[in-house]
């Protein structure tokens, strides 16, 4: 591991601990409102079933805050998966990183249109049918992206793991 490494993996810990510290943050922003449940309304019906009783100016500072989450989030998970690219022994493995890496990016922009739609919906932008299937065709996106690439990065952290000197 050389000088590069160490900055790179300085900078990804930096990022992954600023991403923890906003999602604690909107997580407490929403003071028990299921963010999911309106992530994945699809409909006004169940949108609005979500929303009853919620307080709505909770609910925006909880998407508000999610704008900065994502960024943070998207950028720890594409700087992890090119960190873990170089750590697997099989080319395949490592040569697929790059493009895992622009999925977390990708997954942080339809997070930000997932944000826009539901802001949309919560202030009356519109009647809400369209912005609701927005939503959930981004979130299902987002989520897949996400996995993925959480996934990618913790098999590279036990590939790293693995090949330490003292280990089998």
């Amino acid at each position: 591991m050389g000088p590069e490494d160490n900055r790179f993996v300085r900078y990804w810990w930096i990022v992954g601990l600023a991403a923890l510290v906003a999602g604690a943050t909107t997580t407490a922003t929403a003071a028990g409102f299921p963010i999911l449940e309106l992530e994945f309304a699809w409909t006004a019906q169940r949108a609005d079933e979500a929303l009853a009783g919620a307080d709505l100016d909770a609910v925006r500072a909880t998407i508000l805050w999610d704008f900065v989450f994502l960024v943070l989030y998207a950028s720890a998970l594409y700087l992890g998966s090119l960190w873990a690219s170089s750590r697997f022994v099989s080319d395949w493995l490592s040569k697929v990183g790059p493009y895992i890496a622009v999925g977390a990016l990708l997954a942080g922009i339809f997070d930000f249109i997932e944000n826009v739609a539901m802001l949309g919906y919560v202030n009356g932008w519109s009647d809400g049918s369209v912005l609701l299937v927005v939503a959930g065709v981004m979130a299902t996106l987002k989520f897949l992206l996400v996995f993925v690439a959480f996934v990618y990065v913790v098999s590279g952290a036990v590939a790293a793991a693995a090949r330490r000197p003292g280990h089998t």
